[in-house]
């Protein structure tokens, strides 16, 4: 068995993993969750819940009220259902004395890197003193621009945020098939991936329950991003909650993507996985190879075109010239800089803009190279 001493572990919790498929959320069901959870602590693992299931929970308090479709109302049922989700996680813990300690999430608070690094804190903070995090997305305020959108994403965030070990996403599924195991007899487990690529995301299909928020292909993306900085993820089924010590000894029926050999680091990976890209630059083919092959920063010279109207300090998408994204960095230059500075010279920046932010549109320091 691998030695759990230490180790920091992601479990993310689907709303229909907290439900059992029904309409309402699972007491018996969870409490099962509860109890793994506690075998895992006295094996002196860390362990990080990233929970689903506050828009479930807040329909069910409210005895399921037909409502609109507009946004007011799901983020008014998370409203109430967050309140009513960590009461509930609060009490299953407290049968085994564990302590809980929640944190909501927006987008804006990972793409900020102060307050990326204050939450991070809190993580350590709270682990440090034996509570276990509970952690959901903000979804009482969130709006689409500042949202993570799903929680298999939120999970793999998490995961790279406090540089787990491993996360696990636990869903209705066994893990990834070769088909859709719903509609395809003949599908096969997949047990292992070792890398990402088009096939992978090509048999992802689409989305699971109407419960949820997140599918397959959610989950191969949430993949991407911990795999990539060095976190291994595993999908695992929720429907035996005491099948996860056997997942993570790799025992059971799931599907391991395994971590990548050449991680990014650690604020190369905020900007790779946390930040969200506000614009593209478009580069000619000299300094697609300068970047791919020279581990260059990227010059003004080398810039063709600029999309979307951004910030210096931004996150922005670096595209060649066939428009396939090769890398993703911060700006030293608005979008209007770089309009009137791309294809000159490094030595004409402070002539052109009457300044200068230095020599380079991204330093090579704020660049992360993707799909290498």
């Amino acid at each position: 068995m691998t030695s759990l001493k230490n180790k920091r572990i992601v479990i993310k919790l689907g709303t229909s993993t907290l439900t059992n498929g029904s309409k309402k959320l699972d007491r018996a069901h969870m409490l099962e969750i509860v109890r793994t959870v506690s075998a895992l602590l006295k094996m002196k693992a860390q362990v990080i819940l990233v929970s689903s299931g506050a828009i479930a929970a807040g329909r069910e308090f409210l005895n399921y009220p037909e409502l609109p479709k507009d946004v007011r109302y799901k983020q008014m049922l998370a409203s109430v259902g967050q309140v009513k989700l960590i009461e509930e996680w609060e009490k299953l813990f407290s049968v085994y004395d564990i302590r809980i300690g929640q944190i909501l999430i927006t987008r804006a608070d990972l793409d900020n890197r102060e307050r990326y690094l204050n939450a991070r804190d809190t993580l350590f903070a709270l682990l440090e003193m034996g509570v276990v995090p509970i952690i959901n997305e903000n979804d009482a305020v969130s709006v689409s621009e500042i949202k993570v959108g799903d929680n298999d994403n939120l999970a793999a965030l998490s995961g790279v945020l406090i540089e787990a070990d491993k996360v696990i996403l636990l869903t209705d599924q066994k893990g990834l098939y070769t088909g859709d195991p719903r509609h395809d007899p003949e599908a096969k487990l997949i047990r292992t991936v070792d890398k990402i690529d088009e096939h992978i995301i090509e048999i992802a299909g689409g989305s699971g329950t109407s419960l949820g928020t997140g599918g397959m292909a959610t989950k191969i993306k949430a993949a991407k991003v911990a795999t990539e900085a060095g976190v291994e993820l595993i999908i695992a089924s929720g429907s035996n909650p005491s099948m996860l010590v056997d997942v993570i000894n790799k025992n059971a029926e799931c599907t391991v993507f395994l971590p990548s050999k050449n991680p990014v680091l650690a604020r190369k990976s905020w900007i790779s996985t946390a930040t969200l890209a506000v614009g593209s630059i478009y580069i000619d083919d000299g300094a697609t190879n300068a970047l791919l092959t020279s581990g260059s920063s990227l010059l003004p010279k080398g810039i063709t075109s600029i999309k979307g109207d951004f910030l210096r300090g931004s996150t922005v998408e670096i595209r060649n010239s066939d428009d396939r994204i090769i890398a993703r960095g911060l700006t030293r230059y608005s979008s209007d800089e770089l309009n009137l500075i791309a294809k000159k010279r490094s030595s004409e920046i402070e002539k052109t803009l009457g300044f200068s932010h230095g020599d380079v549109a991204v330093h090579r320091d704020d660049l992360v190279l993707l799909n290498k």
